[in-house]
C-alpha cells in the first residue's frame, strides 16, 4: 500500500480532539483541495510492513488508529487485509466522495469522519445514508468569504440523514494558497445556520497545529 507516514500523536480535530491515536497517513487523494497539507506520494509497504510498524508504536496506550489520508478509501481492498489484523477501534477519515469502498469496508470499522465537498453531495449523502446510526462526525472546512449558502447546503444534507449527527465546523487553517483564515462574523454565521438545522454544532480548529505536533 501507498503510505506516507505511520506515528503516534494527539488528535487535534473533530470531537475526538485531544485523544492519543496512532495514525496511518495513507498517499494519494481523488481531489485536490487548495487547503491539503498532506501532499505526500508516499511509498509502498507491505501489509506485513505496516502491521509491525503499528504494533511497534502500541507498547503505548492509544485510544485508537486513525486511517487518513489524502484518501483512505481509494485502497480499500489493501485496507479489507489489514485491520482484521489491528487490535485498536478504527477511525477513519474520508472525503465521503467514494460510498462503494465505504461500504465494502464500513463493517470494520468503528468511527467515522466524514469531510463534506462541495459539488459531491450525491456521494457524501450516500456515505452518510451508510453510517448515520455509527460512532460518525460530519467535518466542513470553512472557508474566508465562503458563501453561507455551501454550508447551509451540507446542513440540510446532513439533517435530511440524521440531523443529530455532529457537524463539526472547521475554520481553516492558512496553507498554500489559502492565506487567511474567515473571521469570527463569518464563524458565528456559519455557526447560526447550522444550528437552526442541526442539534449537535462545534467549531473545532485544527488544535495539533496550535500546538506545532502533527
Amino acid at each position: 500500500m501507498q503510505v506516507s507516514e505511520i506515528f503516534s500523536s494527539i488528535q487535534g480535530e473533530g470531537q475526538y480532539v485531544g485523544y492519543r491515536q496512532i495514525f496511518l497517513r495513507l498517499a494519494g487523494c481523488n481531489l485536490s483541495c487548495d487547503y491539503c497539507d498532506e501532499q505526500s506520494e508516499g511509498r509502498m509497504m507491505s501489509g506485513a510492513e505496516v502491521l509491525a510498524q503499528i504494533n511497534a508504536l502500541s507498547t503505548h496506550y492509544h485510544h485508537s488508529l486513525s486511517i487518513t489520508g489524502g484518501e483512505p478509501l481509494l485502497q480499500v481492498n489493501e485496507l479489507l487485509t489489514l485491520v482484521p489484523e489491528l487490535s485498536l477501534p478504527i477511525y477513519l477519515e474520508t472525503n465521503a466522495t467514494l460510498p462503494a469502498h465505504l461500504r465494502e469496508i464500513m463493517d470494520k470499522i468503528d468511527i467515522f469522519s466524514l469531510d463534506y465537498k462541495s459539488g459531491y453531495e450525491a456521494e457524501f449523502q450516500a456515505c452518510l445514508e451508510l453510517v448515520r446510526d455509527q460512532d460518525t462526525q460530519v467535518k466542513f472546512i470553512l472557508m474566508q468569504n465562503q458563501p453561507l449558502t455551501v454550508i447551509k447546503q451540507a446542513a440540510e444534507t446532513v439533517r435530511l440523514v440524521n440531523k443529530d449527527i455532529p457537524f463539526i465546523i472547521q475554520p481553516v487553517t492558512p496553507y498554500r494558497t489559502v492565506k487567511h483564515m474567515p473571521n469570527t462574523d463569518e464563524i458565528l454565521a456559519a455557526y447560526t445556520v447550522v444550528k437552526n438545522k442541526l442539534n449537535d454544532v462545534r467549531v473545532i480548529p485544527q488544535t495539533h497545529k496550535m500546538m506545532h505536533i502533527k
